[in-house]
């Protein structure tokens, strides 16, 4: 997973988004931002630094995105979910009709539970996300307080 994570991080700064890496990879074929975002989708809850680098590029270049490729490929490679609660957060911020396009295509987790699995690995932590569980992850089906430090 984390070499994963980090070939996303390269692509977001070909594309544009504020990744600050120790070692930049020259990468053979950049992605449109439809199959980047997709991908990062489905590893966000693994990595809160592309959670929030992921959703700062939306916020400055959803303009940029066509809105019915991103949906299909997050269907096949990433996370609705996800998708949903990074487009409601950005939404809040930046408003644009785009993210309301695509927050009416997701779907909430079948569950509620962490959005990150690193809290879910740490009582302390959990308990503290629970108590102060935020409606913008709620709204999803997930548990962080974690929007408050953007």
């Amino acid at each position: 997973m984390a070499d994963r994570v980090d070939q996303l991080f390269q692509e977001w700064q070909q594309l544009g988004g504020c990744v600050l890496l120790a070692e930049s990879q020259p990468v053979l074929s950049v992605r449109s931002p439809e199959e980047v975002i997709a991908e990062s989708t489905a590893y966000c809850r693994e990595s809160g630094r592309l959670t929030w680098i992921v959703l700062d590029w939306l916020i400055r270049n959803v303009g940029r995105v066509d809105v019915r490729r991103l949906l299909r490929l997050t269907r096949q490679y990433g996370d609705l979910s996800v998708l949903g609660v990074l487009c409601d957060a950005a939404q809040q911020r930046q408003p644009h009709p785009k993210f309301t396009r695509l927050m009416r295509s997701c779907q909430p987790a079948k569950k509620i539970e962490p959005f990150f699995h690193r809290v879910a690995k740490n009582r302390l932590a959990l308990e503290l996300t629970q108590e102060g569980a935020l409606d913008i992850f709620r709204r999803w089906g997930y548990l962080s307080n974690e929007l408050r430090y953007l």
